[in-house]
């Protein structure tokens, strides 16, 4: 009988304490559902940073996708969620970060400048856009990644078929994207194809099938991220559908010649083969017909 005073008081003080924890739990607000968007903006803006001043300091062209491609993977691990669909999606980012920036940086190696950025990076000012607008690309694109991994608990629904449906998209964009990297790289380094534009495998389908296999990444990454964003309301969800809108806007504008001179370089080098001119008349620009 003397303990049994004792242990309800400690008992009664356990509960009391629980309670006013779980108050106290309840009265502080929700962290900052914007946070990991924050975040990646100062990612962005430090990796883009350095790329200018390397850019500004040597004229060099090889740094230029090992940072500016290579920094979602720093962005993406750095402002994953606690759940398990934003590790995968954090996941699959860097995967993609890696493969394409690793590609990207040897074959700069190799081939020492991209002569559709020689104009642009020849002065200060082209180079602050260049990476300005690097700058945006990453922190636009890396947008259903981010603001998924701000979604409260309580909006983070477990994985579903629509997480499904998105991992098999982004399995078919890596497909695309590496197969089209691979096959023109390949291509190029026969001596027989010197000179000759590459109309085979993925890009007897598309003009761009590297295009057409980002933005089918990326819209995997949207739709894997599809249900916190939704359930974190219109605005995180419309702001998470940018990212493959302006993708689209942006290869477009780059295929068709609109804002590179990606389509003038490449009728001059052509210039004459009518084989490229039927290719360029039949093929589609960056979606592929049905096949």
């Amino acid at each position: 009988r003397g303990r049994a005073k004792p242990v309800s008081f400690e008992m009664s003080s356990a509960r009391g304490l629980s309670s006013a924890s779980a108050t106290a739990a309840r009265a502080v607000p929700a962290g900052n559902p914007y946070g990991p968007v924050i975040d990646s903006v100062k990612v962005f803006g430090a990796i883009n940073l350095l790329g200018l001043g390397i850019s500004l300091a040597t004229g060099s062209h090889a740094h230029l996708d090992l940072l500016g491609t290579g920094a979602f993977a720093a962005a993406a691990l750095l402002t994953r969620g606690p759940d398990l669909r934003s590790r995968v999606s954090a996941g699959i980012v860097a995967l993609w970060s890696v493969r394409l920036a690793a590609f990207l940086f040897f074959r700069a190696l190799k081939l020492g400048h991209d002569a559709r950025l020689d104009e642009v990076l020849s002065t200060a000012s082209g180079a602050v856009g260049f990476w300005l607008i690097s700058f945006v690309w990453g922190v636009v694109t890396a947008l259903p990644h981010t603001l998924g991994a701000g979604a409260e608990n309580g909006r983070r629904p477990p994985l579903g078929l629509a997480a499904g449906a998105g991992l098999l998209l982004f399995a078919l964009g890596m497909y695309w994207e590496v197969g089209a990297d691979l096959q023109k790289w390949f291509f190029k380094q026969d001596p027989l194809n010197r000179g000759r534009p590459c109309t085979t495998g993925l890009w007897s389908y598309s003009q761009h099938p590297n295009y057409f296999g980002n933005l089918c990444i990326w819209c995997g990454i949207f739709v894997l991220n599809f249900a916190p964003l939704a359930a974190a309301g219109k605005v995180p969800l419309l702001l998470g559908a940018l990212s493959p809108l302006f993708l689209a806007g942006l290869f477009y504008g780059q295929a068709s010649g609109a804002i590179t001179n990606s389509v003038e370089l490449a009728t001059q080098k052509y210039a004459g083969d009518s084989a490229y001119d039927q290719y360029v008349k039949k093929v589609p620009l960056i979606f592929p017909r049905p096949f």
